[in-house]
């Protein structure tokens, strides 16, 4: 697996209804469903994130996050 540098892909602030909106799939969606894209992204996020930490744990590996 390639090699990521943390601090090149974490995000210091959550996304905005107007970076959502700026992708052509989400830009007729108002800020109500922009919101939710949002908020359902981040749990989406903690899921995948809290999986790969118990994988790792499983095997035997610290994850750094």
């Amino acid at each position: 697996m390639k090699y990521v540098d943390n601090e090149n892909i974490t995000r210091k602030h959550d996304l905005t209804i107007k970076e959502v909106q700026s992708f052509p799939m989400f830009a007729h969606f108002t800020d109500e469903q922009t919101k939710e894209i949002i908020n359902t992204l981040k749990i989406f996020a903690e899921i995948a994130l809290e999986s790969h930490k118990k994988e790792q744990e499983k095997q035997g590996n610290t994850a750094d996050f």
